[in-house]
């Protein structure tokens, strides 16, 4: 290669890494969530105006994303994790190669997130006579009763929303011998035996 070939090929790359994606900030909300709670976690760049870079992000419970920051849409990148259960989870966005994508500029940067555990439930207070209710009255605001509706001889039921819906507060008081159950991942609710 000539000598002012090469020069120039080193001065485009040298031009181009100065105005790369350099990865400038973590943040985690809410910082402090409980078990089950949606985090969102994103991560800011500074130099993005043509991103094209990739990003390792460990969440401390095992799980690590790959994401590869290549449109301006992705700047901030966002993602989102739920913690199965309590503790302290040290969140760790690093600039990783990702497959034919180089590294984003920048040092790994982490954050700490503590993760409560969920608040119990106050016990259901006993029913002396349980009540026959409309079956549109058995399920939370937003939730339907699935099919085939209030068993009539155990008065057990099931609600149904679309999966990952929020468990309304407070838990429905289930009558008599019945136990609470809930489901948010299958968005499910109820009465069961």
């Amino acid at each position: 290669m000539k000598p002012l070939n090469f020069i120039a090929c080193v001065l485009s790359v040298v031009a181009l890494s100065a105005h790369a994606q350099t990865v400038s900030g973590l943040k985690v909300e809410p910082a402090a969530p409980k078990v089950g709670e949606q985090v969102k976690i994103t991560i800011d760049f500074t130099n993005a105006d043509t991103p094209n870079c990739g990003m390792k992000i460990a969440m401390g419970d095992g799980r690590i994303e790959e994401g590869k920051i290549n449109q301006a849409k992705d700047v901030p990148y966002v993602l989102t994790h739920t913690y199965a259960k309590p503790g302290s989870f040290t969140v760790v966005a690093e600039p990783k190669r990702v497959g034919t994508v180089l590294k984003c500029l920048g040092k790994s940067i982490s954050k700490v997130v503590a993760v409560a555990a969920p608040v119990a439930a106050a016990p259901a207070p006993a029913a002396s006579k349980p009540v026959a209710a409309k079956p549109a009255a058995l399920c939370p605001e937003g939730w339907t009763l699935a099919k085939p509706g209030q068993n009539a001889k155990t008065k057990a039921f099931t609600c149904n929303a679309k999966a990952g819906t929020k468990i309304p507060e407070p838990k429905l008081a289930c009558p008599g011998d019945l136990t609470y159950f809930d489901n948010s991942k299958k968005g499910q609710l109820g009465c069961r035996v």
